[in-house]
């Protein structure tokens, strides 16, 4: 007994060491650290999206200081007084007749404009030039507001004009889409050409039969 107790007690070391060690309580270790791995993805996801947000707020104030010269600019105006009627000229050279729109609500007047034109950079870039402009304009009291007209230049000068109001009590007039008409004495403009340009005329010619005589003298 003292043998084999004496044997035993030699090996403990061994078999403690090589062999597996059984407890009756689960390995929580892998879980915990598991879970602690988790957590630490889940932090650093919500510290990338605070600095998503930061950056996105950031691009947006930049947005936000852009210079007014990309932004929508007005067109320069002139106001002539026709007797007692009215006459509104704008320059809107850089605008076709489809790219602009007059309209009417009452005795106010909103006219805007908007295009978007494409440049050749070379080399096979290019890039796109955006203009707009929104204006308003107050009719006076002495005018008609169901008189307004519209007509656009061959200079790309837009007019609007109102005759003089006879009536001294007006009804109020509902918002409408003024029609741009352009100006039949002076040369039209872009589109504007093309729309009164008349079919072409074909002229049918008549053809009349041509003879050739010859006559021959014989001498001897």
């Amino acid at each position: 007994m003292l043998c084999s107790r004496g044997f035993q007690s030699s090996l403990c070391p061994l078999t403690d060491f090589y062999w597996p060690v059984r407890s009756l309580w689960p390995e929580v270790r892998p879980l915990l650290s598991q879970r602690d791995l988790l957590q630490r993805n889940l932090l650093e996801i919500k510290s990338s999206l605070e600095l998503m947000g930061k950056l996105q707020q950031h691009i947006f104030e930049e947005l936000d200081n852009v210079p007014s010269s990309v932004a929508i600019q007005p067109v320069s105006y002139k106001l002539d007084k026709e007797g007692d009627g009215f006459a509104l000229t704008l320059d809107t050279k850089d605008f076709s007749p489809e790219e602009l729109s007059v309209k009417q609500v009452g005795r106010k007047l909103k006219v805007s404009g908007k295009t978007e034109k494409k440049l050749d950079g070379g080399e096979g870039s290019y890039s796109y030039r955006c203009q707009e402009f929104r204006q308003e304009f107050d009719l006076p009291e002495r005018v008609n507001p169901e008189t307004v007209t519209c007509s656009l230049a061959h200079d790309g000068k837009l007019h609007i004009q109102a005759q003089k109001n006879p009536l001294s009590a007006e009804e109020e007039v509902a918002e409408r889409v003024v029609p741009i008409n352009c100006s039949l004495d002076v040369k039209p403009h872009n589109s504007c050409q093309r729309q009164r340009e008349a079919p072409p005329t074909h002229r049918r010619i008549k053809r009349t039969p041509f003879h050739m005589r010859t006559d021959f003298y014989f001498t001897g």
